[in-house]
Parts: structure tokens; sequence; C-alpha cells
């Protein structure tokens, strides 16, 4: 099997990615990304597909589309690429996705939570880590699952790729064996390590919107369960969310204050003080930063064995470096030369 790296899921990295396929290759997994109505019929062209996954209509690039309902008509490009013999693979729960159904050119497989979907999950759990186990439910038979990845967005790809195999001919059993055995492949996506010293950081900063926010700061608060555990987010800005910028950070800012966090470290400019302004309005707490130096110092003085961070921004927001840094904590004498320089 061949697959996407990274996110070389344009014009230029789609066909790289279709070279690293040969003759050995049973199966290619492309991703394919979209700024535009018309890139991703571009892309099916270059690699008509056989099954199209379609994992949710978000905000992600609201910005360049303008509102979801155009976003919904960009991801059903992939559908309507499909040969009469393709699978479709939709999410049951998101209402945007319902009318791709008559948009696939094969037929349609559901995921999803409620139980109206195909392929779904129930008996869901998450253990002190982060990580979701869950009852794989299929038209052929339900086996256990237990993710190795942090959060609970893993579970709704997971039923996504469930489906793709089931289509590929697998029983639930081995779909569910398989799943319980991947291990996460990208850097900076909720990538969790726990120092020598007892602090656990959540390496989240690859990018970021206010969905996959939200759903980093809900997995968050119950990794801090414990009595010596403090819940810690540090938030810089979202990208490509165009008139809609203000009003979606401020969001952000009331929904980190709703998950009763101990501390909020917001970092950066205009759309920091847009989160600081929703975490005051709901009663909350945070300290506003102007930039990365800024919060490792105060992180570097306030942190404890015992705590869990989660750093989270949108691509281009320099708050990887503070997270690997957090990683591989410098002792006091490096971090001062550092930050006189």
């Amino acid at each position: 099997m061949a697959a996407t790296p990274q996110s070389c899921n344009n014009e230029i990295g789609l066909p790289l990615t279709v070279t690293m396929a040969d003759t050995a290759t049973d199966h290619l997994v492309l991703e394919r990304g979209a700024r535009h109505i018309g890139d991703i019929r571009d892309l099916t062209l270059v690699a008509p597909p056989d099954t199209s996954i379609v994992t949710n209509v978000g905000t992600a690039h609201i910005g360049e589309f303008g509102d979801r309902d155009t976003i919904a008509e960009a991801k059903g490009e992939i559908v309507e690429a499909l040969a009469p013999g393709g699978l479709a693979v939709l999410d049951a729960d998101d209402d945007y996705m319902q009318p791709m159904r008559e948009r696939a050119g094969g037929s349609v497989v559901t995921f999803g939570l409620g139980e109206d979907a195909d392929i779904r999950a129930t008996e869901l759990g998450t253990d002190a880590h982060g990580r979701a186990s869950f009852t794989l439910v299929t038209p052929e038979g339900s086996a256990p699952v237990r993710l190795q990845f942090v959060g609970g967005v893993p579970v709704h790809n997971s039923l996504a790729a469930a489906a793709a195999g089931r289509g590929a001919g697998l029983a639930p059993e081995e779909i569910a064996a398989r799943l319980s055995q991947a291990l996460p492949r990208s850097r900076w996506r909720m990538e969790t390590v726990t120092r020598a010293d007892g602090v656990t950081i959540v390496n989240d900063a690859y990018n970021a919107n206010p969905t996959s926010v939200r759903h980093a700061l809900e997995t968050l608060a119950p990794m801090a369960g414990g009595v010596e555990q403090r819940s810690v987010a540090v938030l810089g800005r979202m990208n490509e969310l165009g008139d809609d910028a203000r009003a979606a950070h401020e969001e952000v800012g009331r929904h980190a204050a709703a998950r009763g966090l101990d501390m909020i470290i917001l970092v950066g400019g205009d759309e920091a003080g847009w989160m600081h302004d929703g975490v005051q309005d709901a009663g909350g707490r945070a300290t506003w930063v102007p930039d990365q130096e800024a919060a490792l110092g105060l992180l570097h003085s306030a942190l404890r064995p015992g705590d869990v961070v989660l750093v989270k921004a949108g691509r281009g927001v320099p708050l990887q470096r503070p997270a690997e840094e957090l990683l591989n904590p410098a002792p006091p004498a490096e971090r001062l030369t550092r930050g006189s320089r």
C-alpha cells in the first residue's frame, strides 16, 4: 500500500504520491485537498477513485470557500467521480453530507455514532491517556476496538476506515484488529509524550480550525483527571476564516472557558485577543502573551509534575517550536541564553 505523506494533497503533491505506487501496490490511499470549487474534480482526473471517503464538512478553509454549503459542494466532487461500481463512504452524523448520496456515482455506505449509520460505534470509552475504545458494529457482526490515537476525532476516522475495509472484503474481527494496531503516522497531530518529570505534552500544533480546536479541548480536560493534575491549553490563531475570524476566535475562547481548564495561555496578536474576549465573556480567565518566547517563559515557570499541556494553533503560527521544546526542556541557563538572542 502507498499513501499520501504529510499534506501532499494538491496538484503537485498528489501526482508525486501516485508515483510511489508500483506493480506490487495493492491499494493507493490519496488525500485530495481543495481551496476552490473544481480542485478536487481536477485531482480525480489524475487518479480516478474506486472508493471515495468524506470524513466531514467542517469549517477548515471557510475563508476561501465562504460557507459550509460551498465546502460541501467542493467535497462532493470526489463522490461524483466514482464509476458505477465504486463506493462512497459518508458520515451519517453530518447533515451536509446527505445531498452527496444523490451525487455518488457508485453505492453508498454510511458511518457514524447514530443508529441509522451502516457502520457505527457503541460503548464508547476513553482511557487516562485520552485514547478511545468502542465496539465496532457492522451488518456482518461486531468486534471490540482499542485505538492507539488520542482524542475523539480518530473514532469517526476509524469508522470511515472500517467502512472502506468492509468494502474491500475484510471481516469485522480483522477490521477491529487492524484499527487497534494502527499507530499515528503524522507528527504534531495530537502527538502525546509524557516527560521524565511527569508533565504530559499534547502537541497538536500542525494546524487548527474551530472544529478541531473544540475536539482537542474536549480531549484535554479528561486527560487531567487526577487530583495532582492540571489541564493547560496553549492556543494560537486559526487561519483562513475570512469574515468569520473574529466570531470564530471568540467562540473558541468561550468553549475553552467552559471546559473548566486550570490554565489557558493565548499566544499572538489580534486573534489571541479575540479568544481572550471570548474567555472573559464566558466568565473564565486566561493569560494573553505576545509571542512564543513569552509563552515558553510562562510555561517553564508554571508547569509541575502531572500537568497535561495542549499546544494547538493554525499552520504557520510559531507554536511548533515551543511544543518541541516542551518535550525536551532545556536547563534554565540554556533557556536564558536562548531568550537573550
